[in-house]
């Protein structure tokens, strides 16, 4: 069963229906630290699956409920998720309030354990009562080892699509060092509007603070650039204030000014060594002639190439419903991006689950991982 690591008021740690390969706990507050170093360390980790990460959220929005996997006490994989209801399910979403979760390997983690792990995940859901399992794994961008062990093994114990996204990314390991070099790359509509940009004397202003009047600024401008499409941001400003304080070398915020006036921002979340993510830009309408769009995501392109990201991720251009955002899909190709798939995968049949034939390997001689 999982191993006694909750808080005695905590509910009771639940029996899997099947005897567990690894040794099973929820995260409670003593394991914050080796689960930070963990996802750090992982082949699959980025900065939506750290616990600072979780608690921008009101303590009572989500029934927080992360899994850890170990082998001889050792963490060897981890699942962070949250208890709710979908679609008159009962669901363990893998995160709903994150942009991805699902499961964490340890590096070195084989196809043999990889199996188990699953297996152990199932059956503990089964215990709770869950009735679906939902993620959305990080896309293979974001890999510090590259690998489809884990889609492979799920889609192997029966998930499924329930959405495939594209995302698109510039790859910052082929573009020249050289800022002129890179503007050539683009299309010749965007090379335009950054030299307008430029020609007009828009000033760029980077590594802004996450509070007080920059992030009030871009916030304001956010709100009323989005509601012009008709939908609000997925962070209040107090939200964000909050990832500001205990997240700041996992943000980046820039602003474009004229004359000394705001007109646009961009949001960058830095999710791992490799990969930066445009989260948020936006931009006054009446200022769209100085072209600061165009200026603030070519500098980012160029601040990312400069730190190090081997990939500048610009987001998913799909909407509900399998429907591609055209407009904004093309914006994103003219900075010479490539696309790759986020894929959200479900199982509702936990209950009803057993192993698939031939799903876990015929020997019972287990082989640790360590």
């Amino acid at each position: 069963m999982l191993a006694d690591h909750t808080d005695p008021k905590e509910m009771e740690a639940p029996m899997p229906s099947a005897e567990p390969y690894f040794e099973l706990s929820w995260h409670t507050e003593e394991d914050r630290a080796e689960w930070e170093r963990f996802v750090r360390h992982s082949a699959n980790g980025t900065f939506f699956h750290f616990q600072r990460f979780f608690e921008y959220h009101p303590p009572d929005r989500f029934d927080m409920r992360h899994l850890i996997f170990r082998d001889k006490g050792h963490m060897v994989a981890v699942w962070p998720g949250a208890f709710r209801d979908e679609d008159g399910l009962r669901a363990w979403t893998s995160h709903p309030g994150a942009s991805y979760g699902g499961l964490l390997l340890r590096p070195d983690i084989g196809v043999r354990d990889a199996h188990r792990i699953v297996h152990d995940l199932i059956y503990t859901a089964k215990a709770e009562g869950i009735e679906r399992l939902r993620l959305t794994p990080p896309p293979s961008i974001y890999h510090r080892y590259p690998s489809d062990l884990v889609e492979f093994t799920l889609a192997r114990a029966g998930f499924t699509f329930l959405k495939q996204d594209i995302t698109q990314a510039v790859d910052l390991s082929t573009i020249p060092i050289d800022e002129n070099d890179i503007i050539n790359r683009y299309d010749n509509k965007t090379r335009t509007a950054v030299r307008k940009a430029l020609k007009h004397g828009v000033e760029v202003r980077h590594d802004l603070p996450l509070a007080g009047e920059p992030l009030e600024q871009f916030f304001d401008i956010l709100v009323r650039n989005r509601k012009r499409l008709g939908v609000t941001p997925t962070h209040t400003l107090h939200e964000l204030n909050i990832l500001g304080e205990t997240s700041p070398k996992y943000m980046d915020l820039a602003m474009a000014y004229i004359d000394g006036r705001p007109i646009a921002g961009i949001l960058n979340f830095v999710c791992n060594e490799k990969v930066m993510l445009e989260f948020y830009i936006a931009h006054n309408a009446s200022d769209q002639q100085y072209r600061p769009a165009a200026l603030l995501v070519h500098e980012t392109v160029v601040r990312a190439k400069r730190r190090g990201f081997q990939w500048l991720d610009f987001g998913i251009s799909t909407e509900p419903g399998n429907r591609v955002t055209w407009g904004l899909a093309k914006f994103k190709e003219n900075f010479a991006c490539q696309g790759f798939l986020r894929n959200t995968l479900v199982l509702d049949t936990v209950q009803q689950w057993e192993p698939p034939e031939g799903f876990m390997p015929p020997s019972p001689i287990r082989q640790d991982v360590r």
